[in-house]
């Protein structure tokens, strides 16, 4: 979805990259725009390093945060945290890595 977004994407090619249909895509980022919600930050922090090397002291987590660890990267996600927004902070991480 992140790809078919960006300026100038051609979305058809982006799906046959993807092995999914043109048309499915379309309908995806229709829904997309349909639900989309005024842009806010996310209360998220990413740090960037080796998680056993970030801080030396773990902290417990909160009761409902999400904690994802993937590719060198820690994204910690409170628990208050729409799904949309949850999705846009793990496409930012994926085109990121």
């Amino acid at each position: 979805m992140a790809e078919s977004m960006e300026p100038g994407a051609n979305v058809s090619a982006v799906a046959r990259r993807h092995g999914t249909f043109p048309q499915q895509l379309y309908t995806w980022r229709c829904g997309l725009r349909e639900r989309a919600e005024a842009m806010t930050f996310v209360p998220a922090m990413v740090e960037h390093g080796k998680v056993d090397e970030l801080s030396g002291a773990v902290e417990p987590p909160v009761s409902g945060q999400i904690i994802v660890e993937a590719s060198g990267l820690l994204i910690r996600i409170p628990p208050d945290v729409s799904a949309d927004h949850i999705e846009r902070v793990l496409l930012a991480a994926r085109v990121s890595a």
